[in-house]
Protein backbone atom coordinates (compact mmCIF):
# COMPACT_ATOMS: atom_id res chain seq x y z
CA UNK A 1 0.00 0.00 0.00
CA UNK A 2 2.43 2.28 1.45
CA UNK A 3 4.01 4.34 4.35
CA UNK A 4 1.62 5.88 6.84
CA UNK A 5 2.07 9.24 8.28
CA UNK A 6 2.90 8.16 11.79
CA UNK A 7 6.00 5.86 10.44
CA UNK A 8 7.60 8.63 8.19
CA UNK A 9 6.80 11.12 10.66
CA UNK A 10 8.62 8.57 13.44
CA UNK A 11 11.23 8.11 10.25
CA UNK A 12 11.92 12.02 10.13
CA UNK A 13 11.76 12.89 13.39
CA UNK A 14 8.55 15.39 13.24
CA UNK A 15 4.97 15.03 13.96
CA UNK A 16 1.99 13.67 12.16
CA UNK A 17 0.63 17.45 12.34
CA UNK A 18 3.92 18.35 10.23
CA UNK A 19 3.33 15.28 8.05
CA UNK A 20 0.03 16.71 7.03
CA UNK A 21 0.90 20.28 6.85
CA UNK A 22 3.20 19.26 4.34
CA UNK A 23 1.33 17.31 2.41
CA UNK A 24 -1.25 20.31 2.08
CA UNK A 25 1.81 22.82 1.24
CA UNK A 26 2.98 20.60 -1.43
CA UNK A 27 -0.43 19.67 -3.22
CA UNK A 28 0.32 15.97 -2.77
CA UNK A 29 -3.27 15.18 -1.87
CA UNK A 30 -3.92 12.48 -4.38
CA UNK A 31 -1.13 11.03 -3.20
CA UNK A 32 -2.53 10.16 0.00
CA UNK A 33 -5.37 7.02 0.45
CA UNK A 34 -7.05 6.63 3.33
CA UNK A 35 -8.30 3.44 4.72
CA UNK A 36 -10.10 3.28 7.89
CA UNK A 37 -8.48 6.29 10.19
CA UNK A 38 -5.37 5.25 8.57
CA UNK A 39 -3.43 7.72 5.69
CA UNK A 40 -1.05 6.01 3.35
CA UNK A 41 0.94 7.82 1.59
CA UNK A 42 2.91 6.53 -2.03
CA UNK A 43 6.49 6.40 -2.55
CA UNK A 44 6.57 10.08 -4.58
CA UNK A 45 4.49 11.57 -1.92
CA UNK A 46 7.63 9.94 0.97
CA UNK A 47 9.70 11.09 -0.96
CA UNK A 48 8.78 14.59 -1.50
CA UNK A 49 7.68 15.26 1.83
CA UNK A 50 11.37 13.86 2.73
CA UNK A 51 13.44 15.86 0.72
CA UNK A 52 11.24 19.18 1.58
CA UNK A 53 11.91 18.89 5.61
CA UNK A 54 16.11 17.92 4.26
CA UNK A 55 15.62 20.86 2.34
CA UNK A 56 13.35 23.74 3.56
CA UNK A 57 13.11 26.64 1.48
CA UNK A 58 13.79 30.00 3.32
CA UNK A 59 12.13 33.01 2.07
CA UNK A 60 14.30 35.45 -0.06
CA UNK A 61 15.00 38.91 1.99
CA UNK A 62 15.14 40.56 -1.78
CA UNK A 63 12.47 43.22 -2.52
CA UNK A 64 8.95 41.75 -4.31
CA UNK A 65 9.63 44.79 -7.16
CA UNK A 66 13.06 43.44 -8.06
CA UNK A 67 11.87 39.76 -8.42
CA UNK A 68 8.90 40.63 -10.50
CA UNK A 69 9.70 40.21 -14.15
CA UNK A 70 8.44 42.91 -17.16
CA UNK A 71 5.18 41.05 -18.83
CA UNK A 72 5.53 40.82 -22.05
CA UNK A 73 3.05 42.64 -24.43
CA UNK A 74 1.48 39.85 -26.18
CA UNK A 75 0.36 38.20 -22.57
CA UNK A 76 -0.98 41.67 -21.45
CA UNK A 77 -2.72 42.03 -24.71
CA UNK A 78 -3.96 38.69 -24.37
CA UNK A 79 -5.03 39.22 -20.77
CA UNK A 80 -6.34 42.74 -21.67
CA UNK A 81 -8.86 40.89 -24.18
CA UNK A 82 -9.92 38.20 -21.55
CA UNK A 83 -10.34 41.24 -19.28
CA UNK A 84 -13.18 42.77 -21.86
CA UNK A 85 -14.55 39.11 -22.08
CA UNK A 86 -15.12 38.75 -19.04
CA UNK A 87 -16.67 42.26 -18.55
CA UNK A 88 -19.11 42.33 -21.09
CA UNK A 89 -19.95 38.84 -19.77
CA UNK A 90 -20.50 40.09 -16.47
CA UNK A 91 -22.32 43.20 -17.57
CA UNK A 92 -24.88 40.34 -19.61
CA UNK A 93 -25.29 38.45 -16.43
CA UNK A 94 -26.04 42.29 -14.76
CA UNK A 95 -28.34 42.77 -17.34
CA UNK A 96 -30.17 39.42 -16.81
CA UNK A 97 -30.11 39.69 -13.33
CA UNK A 98 -32.15 42.97 -13.64
CA UNK A 99 -34.45 41.99 -16.02
CA UNK A 100 -35.51 39.08 -13.29
CA UNK A 101 -35.13 41.31 -10.47
CA UNK A 102 -38.25 43.01 -12.08
CA UNK A 103 -40.07 40.00 -13.34
CA UNK A 104 -39.52 38.92 -9.60
CA UNK A 105 -40.79 42.23 -8.22
CA UNK A 106 -43.46 42.82 -10.73
CA UNK A 107 -44.95 38.89 -9.42
CA UNK A 108 -44.65 40.13 -5.57
CA UNK A 109 -46.86 43.31 -6.86
CA UNK A 110 -49.53 41.13 -8.81
CA UNK A 111 -49.03 38.36 -5.89
CA UNK A 112 -50.10 41.34 -2.91
CA UNK A 113 -53.01 42.44 -5.19
CA UNK A 114 -54.57 39.34 -5.76
CA UNK A 115 -54.36 38.54 -1.71
CA UNK A 116 -55.54 42.43 -1.14
CA UNK A 117 -58.69 41.70 -3.36
CA UNK A 118 -58.89 37.76 -1.22
CA UNK A 119 -59.03 39.50 1.86
CA UNK A 120 -61.67 41.84 1.23
CA UNK A 121 -63.79 38.97 -0.35
CA UNK A 122 -63.49 37.19 3.00
CA UNK A 123 -64.15 40.42 5.23
CA UNK A 124 -67.16 40.84 2.95
CA UNK A 125 -68.45 37.19 3.48
CA UNK A 126 -67.18 37.10 7.42
CA UNK A 127 -69.53 40.58 7.43
CA UNK A 128 -72.80 38.71 5.69
CA UNK A 129 -72.06 35.64 7.63
CA UNK A 130 -72.05 37.46 10.81
CA UNK A 131 -75.50 39.18 9.85
CA UNK A 132 -76.86 36.03 8.83
CA UNK A 133 -76.13 34.63 11.91
CA UNK A 134 -77.83 37.43 13.87
CA UNK A 135 -80.68 36.62 11.99
CA UNK A 136 -80.96 33.48 13.02
CA UNK A 137 -80.57 33.96 16.43
CA UNK A 138 -83.34 36.69 16.79
CA UNK A 139 -85.94 33.76 14.63
CA UNK A 140 -84.57 30.95 17.15
CA UNK A 141 -85.45 33.23 19.86
CA UNK A 142 -89.11 34.18 18.80
CA UNK A 143 -91.85 32.14 19.57
CA UNK A 144 -92.80 29.62 17.33
CA UNK A 145 -96.25 30.98 16.30
CA UNK A 146 -93.90 34.66 14.93
CA UNK A 147 -91.15 32.38 13.30
CA UNK A 148 -93.02 32.71 9.72
CA UNK A 149 -93.67 36.09 9.46
CA UNK A 150 -90.27 37.22 11.41
CA UNK A 151 -88.20 35.08 8.64
CA UNK A 152 -89.80 36.62 6.10
CA UNK A 153 -88.77 39.69 7.40
CA UNK A 154 -85.36 39.49 8.83
CA UNK A 155 -84.31 36.76 5.90
CA UNK A 156 -86.28 38.36 3.16
CA UNK A 157 -87.85 35.99 -0.09
CA UNK A 158 -85.74 33.29 -0.43
CA UNK A 159 -83.23 32.82 -3.92
CA UNK A 160 -80.34 34.85 -2.48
Amino acid sequence: MGITKREIASELGVSKRTIANYIGKLGLGNHVSRNGNTDFLDDFAAAAIADALKNPEKPSRQPAAAAAAPIPDSLADSLAAQLEIERSRNAELMEALAAERDRAARAEAEAKAQLAEANARVAELAGKLASLAERQQAIAATPWWRRGRMAMKLLGPGGE
